[in-house]
């Protein structure tokens, strides 16, 4: 590979250094010079349309946009003078007099507004020019974002990042002139889309007021908060999350930028799942009496669990495991004597083999043909989703589905075949499809360890094999349990079916680690019996989070602490252990699941 070529000009007197290639605004950021912006995002394709970032060219008479304009080599470069000061004050005007920025009815208005910030910068108390007062609307539809068009300035940064980060492609520019504005699939609402995941990657991108987060409208400045870097535990893909709390609460969750996997983005449930959704936490022990759950102190909640404990054989006792556990509790649980983690529909063979797919995400974003099979990364991990519609949509890679549900990802598919078919003719057309990939990809979940999954696997690996040249696919497992292949690798045995489990051995005692489940663990009831051999159990011991049918079966609940109030790690699909960090004390008498372990232990 050939080292980019190196260049050098000055910017305000001082000499940098830089490669071919790199924007003005790139050298001049990474020698320290400050240029302003508004546009510009340091991760999206550079747009030059709001004109803040100007400058000159000595020997030239234009001014033009440093974040999209190559660094000239040898040239000098003025960024700041009375000239451009006066060009940026009045683009500054124009933005402020075209929409309703009211900064005082604001959900921005606390120093995060980037508009605001720009004006303060350039000294503007007022504007010379008449404000139009357009009548714009707001859209509240959404169930976690809105869209307000009084704020927006038409920067295109939540357009870029739909499209480059997202890969959906759900925001776009609308009408001309001064009645353009942000529309939603070319003219519906967020609540009536059918293409936005609600991701919230827009909200993060807007510097305004334009989009925002409702349950995070108005509750502080961003500058003035906590901010403490931790691992989303979701699902498998471990992104990076940038948590901003005050006063022992979340004000708000960012991607975070300096994450390996995720490089910032994220998913409905990494961004607003984990806190914006209302959910019962169980903030104190309870016990049962008389046939009720009443609270109790820990004491008397661990002596109950222990005596029941004790009255029960090895044999009739057994702890049942959610995959949403730390790495650091593994040594635990081996203490046990019988334990089993819940994994979700044919994934125990998947979690068992615990294969690991280094630089999945790299191999993703590199693919010149991804086969997905057997996985439903858009209902379950959906960073990767991003990175395969990314992959196909920007970079024009090929997309072949097989024995999936039906998705959002069906559309940009070149084959898409949730129910396969055997007939030779649909294989020849993979088989033509797939013969000049040369970075091909493949994406295997749990239903890729069913009958049909393996018959499909087989013939792709025949097409490969028939080829006369080119290499093999890199392969990517993708489970759904967040932390369920070490957990598995730990010694924990994964089971899909919970009845025939419990039904194996008459037990006593049962203690079932639910853990920060969103649903408390409840969709262990939903399997056909469950419940029925539960309630035969003499002691059911339920350590979760959140309220359930599940911990209302119980005969002891130990509150648990949830994804913000955790401290230890977790290793992601890739085989990365990445850190988790508490972000929030434990709220009421909320105790760390290892730690509960070891309190029943003694």
């Amino acid at each position: 590979m050939i080292a980019p070529k190196k260049i050098t000009l000055t910017i305000d007197g001082r000499k940098c250094e830089g490669q071919d290639g790199q924007t003005i605004l790139q050298i001049a950021q990474a020698n320290g010079i400050s240029i302003p912006t508004l546009c510009y995002l340091k991760h999206l394709s550079p747009w030059g349309g709001c004109r803040m970032c100007i400058v000159q060219i000595a020997g030239s008479p234009k001014v033009v946009p440093a974040c999209s304009t190559p660094a000239p080599d040898g040239k000098e470069i003025i960024t700041n003078n009375e000239s451009l000061q006066k060009l940026r004050r009045s683009t500054l005007e124009l933005l402020f007099s075209e929409r309703n920025h009211i900064c005082p009815f604001c959900v921005m208005n606390k120093g995060d507004c980037e508009l605001q910030q720009q004006g303060y910068r350039h000294g503007i108390d007022a504007i010379g020019i008449p404000y139009l007062y357009p009548a714009w609307p707001v859209d509240l539809s959404g169930k976690y974002l809105a869209l307000d068009h009084n704020r927006c300035i038409l920067c295109t940064r939540c357009v870029r990042t739909c499209e480059e980060m997202e890969g959906t492609h759900t925001l776009d520019i609308s009408n001309r002139g001064a009645k353009n504005r942000v529309v939603v699939d070319l003219g519906v609402t967020f609540g009536t889309s059918d293409t936005c995941t609600s991701c919230g990657a827009c909200v993060a991108a807007c510097p305004t007021g334009a989009l925002f987060d409702k349950a995070a409208a108005f509750r502080g400045k961003l500058g003035t908060c906590q901010t403490v870097r931790t691992t989303c535990n979701e699902c498998p893909v471990g992104c990076g999350l940038l948590v901003y709390t005050k006063e022992n609460r979340i004000v708000e969750v960012f991607g975070d930028f300096d994450s390996p996997v995720s490089r910032g983005h994220l998913c409905a449930r990494g961004r607003y799942e984990t806190w914006a959704e209302p959910r019962r936490r169980i903030l104190q022990p309870l016990v049962r009496k008389h046939g009720k759950l009443e609270p109790a102190t820990w004491d008397e909640a661990l002596k109950v669990v222990r005596q029941a404990a004790k009255k029960a054989t090895a044999a009739q006792k057994a702890v049942l495991v959610s995959p949403r556990l730390s790495n650091e509790t593994v040594a635990t649980l081996k203490k046990f004597e019988r334990i089993g983690m819940f994994v979700a529909p044919n994934e125990a063979a998947l979690c068992a083999n615990n294969d690991r797919s280094p630089d999945a995400m790299a191999k993703l974003h590199d693919a010149d043909a991804v086969i997905v099979l057997g996985a439903q990364p858009s209902q379950a991990q959906g960073v990767v989703a991003a990175k395969i519609r990314t992959t196909v949509r920007v970079r024009k890679a090929k997309l072949l589905i097989f024995h999936t549900r039906k998705s959002d990802l069906d559309r940009y598919a070149t084959i898409c075949a949730n129910v396969v078919s055997l007939e030779r003719k649909f294989w020849n057309r993979v088989g033509e499809e797939l013969k000049d990939a040369k970075r091909p990809v493949l994406v295997y979940g749990p239903e890729a360890m069913t009958p049909i999954g393996v018959a499909v696997l087989e013939r792709l690996v025949k097409i490969f094999e028939t080829r006369n040249a080119g290499p093999a696919p890199a392969l990517i497992a993708l489970p759904t349990s967040p932390n369920g292949l070490t957990l598995a690798a730990g010694g924990i045995e994964p089971i899909e079916e919970i009845g025939p489990w419990l039904d194996a051995k008459p037990l006593k005692f049962l203690q079932i680690v639910a853990g920060d489940e969103p649903d408390g663990g409840s969709r262990l009831l939903d399997e056909k019996y469950v419940r029925a051999l539960l309630e035969e159990i003499e002691c059911v011991v339920v350590q979760a989070a959140y309220e359930s049918r599940l911990t209302g079966l119980a005969r002891v609940v130990l509150p648990a602490t949830i994804w913000c109030e955790k401290k230890g790690t977790v290793t992601n699909f890739e085989g990365r252990e990445l850190p988790l960090q508490a972000v929030l004390p434990p709220r009421g008498e909320a105790r760390p699941d290892r730690e509960i372990l070891e309190a029943v232990l003694k």
